[in-house]
């Protein structure tokens, strides 16, 4: 498989250390957007994305010791990962990463890859200042913040089985010096420990942990 290492991966794994990690980029696989009909390139890009996705999910459940299936999507959109194990998956341009836990320390996860890009997010409710990290200044605050809370909505919604909102989720920062920052994410009682990296340029890297 042609398929390329990308920086994002490796960094997800150095702030979030105890879980499995996979993934990078399948950008070798889509031809040259002048050799493509622009009607076509959406379909050709998420087709492409999705056969990455299953590959790094089949090479990450092997890498656990586990049956090389690609885990099924449930109705709710989520995976149906193997019983023991908690898992999250996020794309970003031609960019897939994938994580696993078990679920013997770990009762759910959720991780974010985003791009960090002129039109930055815009200003929502729920992504509220005061929430920033205090060592970033606005958009990238609001940028990281967005990302954060992906990754608490992942990690929270096989458990809370509803949609959230941005404003349903408080984030309080432990440790908010750039590049790495830790927080805690609570939500309806709940509480997620939260990790975010900017260290890779032009990327914002995060994941969410709810621990047992």
């Amino acid at each position: 498989m042609d398929l390329q290492a990308h920086p994002v991966v490796d960094e997800l794994s150095r702030i979030a250390p105890e879980l499995l990690v996979t993934g990078g980029s399948f950008s070798r696989w889509l031809s040259h957007p002048r050799d493509v009909p622009r009607a076509e390139r959406p379909r050709l890009r998420l087709e492409a994305q999705r056969q990455a996705t299953g590959w790094y999910l089949i090479d990450l459940l092997a890498a656990a010791g586990l049956p090389p299936v690609e885990p099924e999507h449930l109705a709710s959109g989520a995976r149906e990962w193997p019983p023991g194990y908690t898992g999250s998956v996020s794309h970003k341009g031609t960019t897939v990463a994938a994580a696993l836990a078990c679920t013997d320390a770990t009762k759910s996860i959720g991780i974010d890859i985003e791009m960090r890009t002129p039109k930055c997010v815009p200003e929502l409710p729920g992504l509220d200042s005061v929430e920033h990290p205090p060592s970033v200044s606005a958009p990238a605050g609001r940028e990281i913040l967005f990302s954060v809370k992906e990754t608490a909505f992942k990690a929270l919604h096989p458990i809370l089985a509803r949609q959230l909102d941005f404003t349903d989720v408080a984030v309080s920062w432990l440790s908010s010096g750039a590049p790495h920052m830790l927080g805690t994410a609570r939500a309806f009682g709940l509480r997620l420990e939260v990790r975010c990296s900017i260290a890779v340029p032009s990327w914002i890297v995060s994941a969410a942990l709810w621990r047992i």
